[in-house]
C-alpha cells in the first residue's frame, strides 16, 4: 500500500472550498447563479466533492493520530471532533430559525419557518427540542454536520479493520452500501411524516471510505492513460445526457425507457452506482488536468478559494445561513441583476471574510510578542 503524504495538499483545500462555494449558491433559493452549477449539467454536485474530501482529510488528520499516539488517544481525538460538529449542528439550528422566526414576525405569514419544516418546533417545542438534540429530527438544511458525524463515529472502527487489511474496510464498506440500500435502512429524519435523511448514511458512506482509502494511501491514484480518458468521458457524457432527459420530457420509446431504467441507478439518496461512477470518472478528468498545471493552486483567486477550503467547518455553518438569508432577500428584492451580485458577490465575498477570520483566530496573534513576526513564532514554540 502506499503511504499517504506528508505535507498538506492545497488541491484538496481548494476543491473544498470550491465546493463550500456551490453549496452556498445551490442551497439559496431562487438563485439565478444556482442555473450554473455543476449540478445543471452532469450527476455529480458538490456534496460528492465534500463527502470524498472529507474522507480524505479524516484519514490525513485523524489517522496519523491514531498511528502517533495509539487507538485511544485516536479515539479521543475523534471524539472531540464529533462534538465539535454537533455544537456546531445546534449552533446552526438555533440561528437559521431564530433568522427564519424574525423574518416571519416582520414580514407576516408563516412561510419561512415552514419552508424549514419547523412548523412543529412551535406546536410543540420540547418534543422537538428532545428529538433535535438526540438527532432524531433533522429538519430540511440540517442533514449534513450529523452525516458527518456519523462516518467519524466510523473511524476508529476503520482504523482497526485496517491493522488486518485495507481491504476488509472496503468490503465491509460495500457490503453496508448493498445491504443498506437494498433493505431501506436510512434513518428517518423527521419522525412526524416518515420522511428520512436526504443523504441515506448507509449508502453515502462508501464514498468516505474511498476518499479516506485515498488519505490513508491504501489507494493509489490511478495512472492517466487515453484509453482511462475516454472511458470517463463516456460515463460523463452518459450522465450528462440522463440530467438533461429528466429535466425535458421523451417521447415514449427506447429513450425514455433508457432514461427511466438509468434514472433509478442516479439517484441521490441512496448515491445510486452511475452517480457514484460519474463522480469518479469526473475527478479522474480532473486528475488527467492537473497534471498539466503542477503547481496550482498556488497564487492568486485560487489560493483565495483554498483558504475558504481550509476552514471547512465555520465556513459551512456561515454559508447555510448566507443560503437561508439569501432566499429571503430574492423574496423580497427580486430576481434581477441586482439582487443577485448582492446575494452571490456579497455572500461569497462573507465567506472569505469569514475564512480569513477563523485564520486569524488559528494563528492566536495575542500569544506572540509584539514586533515577532509569525514564523519566529512558529520557530519558538517549535524549539520550547
Amino acid at each position: 500500500m502506499n503511504q499517504p503524504p506528508s505535507s498538506r495538499d492545497l488541491r484538496i483545500d481548494f476543491f473544498r472550498g470550491l465546493a463550500l462555494v456551490i453549496i452556498f449558491i445551490d442551497h439559496t433559493p431562487n438563485n439565478l447563479l444556482g442555473n450554473f452549477t455543476p449540478r445543471m449539467f452532469g450527476l455529480s454536485d458538490s456534496a460528492e466533492t465534500f463527502i470524498f474530501l472529507a474522507g480524505v482529510s479524516s484519514a490525513l488528520a485523524f489517522g496519523r493520530s491514531f498511528e502517533r499516539a495509539g487507538w485511544f488517544a485516536g479515539l479521543g481525538r475523534v471524539a472531540q471532533r464529533v462534538w465539535q460538529l454537533y455544537r456546531a449542528h445546534i449552533g446552526l439550528f438555533v440561528a437559521v430559525f431564530a433568522i427564519a422566526v424574525a423574518a416571519d414576525q416582520h414580514f407576516g405569514g408563516g412561510r419561512y419557518v415552514a419552508s424549514l419544516n419547523l412548523t412543529q418546533v412551535l406546536a410543540d417545542p420540547g418534543t422537538s427540542l428532545v428529538k433535535l438534540l438526540s438527532l432524531g429530527y433533522l429538519p430540511n438544511l440540517f442533514d449534513i454536520l450529523p452525516l458527518y458525524m456519523f462516518f467519524l463515529a466510523g473511524v476508529p472502527l476503520m482504523v482497526l479493520c485496517a491493522r488486518l487489511s485495507p481491504r476488509l474496510v472496503i468490503a465491509l464498506s460495500v457490503a453496508l452500501y448493498v445491504v443498506g440500500t437494498a433493505n431501506r435502512w436510512n434513518p428517518v429524519a423527521d419522525p412526524t411524516t416518515g420522511r428520512p435523511w436526504f443523504f441515506d448514511p448507509f449508502a453515502w458512506q462508501i464514498l468516505f471510505v474511498i476518499g479516506y482509502g485515498f488519505g490513508a494511501g491504501w489507494f493509489a491514484i490511478p495512472r492517466v492513460t487515453v484509453r482511462r480518458l475516454a472511458l470517463a468521458a463516456a460515463v460523463l457524457a452518459l450522465g450528462s445526457w440522463l440530467v438533461f432527459a429528466m429535466r425535458w420530457p421523451l417521447h415514449p420509446g427506447l429513450l425514455a425507457d433508457a432514461r427511466d431504467m438509468l434514472a433509478v441507478l442516479a439517484r441521490k439518496t441512496d448515491l445510486g452506482v452511475l452517480r457514484l461512477l460519474y463522480f469518479f470518472a469526473q475527478a479522474y478528468v480532473v486528475v488527467a488536468l492537473l497534471r498539466l498545471v503542477p503547481t496550482f493552486p498556488a497564487s492568486g483567486l485560487a489560493r483565495q478559494v483554498v483558504l475558504i477550503g481550509q476552514h471547512s467547518l465555520p465556513v459551512f455553518v456561515l454559508g447555510v445561513m448566507m443560503s437561508f438569508i439569501g432566499g429571503i432577500v430574492f423574496d423580497r428584492l427580486g430576481m434581477g441583476v441586482l439582487p443577485n451580485l448582492l446575494v452571490n458577490g456579497g455572500g461569497v465575498a462573507l465567506l472569505w471574510v469569514w475564512a480569513g477570520g477563523a485564520a486569524w483566530f488559528g494563528r492566536q496573534p495575542w500569544r506572540r510578542p509584539r514586533g515577532e513576526s509569525l514564523g519566529q513564532a512558529r520557530r519558538s514554540r517549535a524549539s520550547a
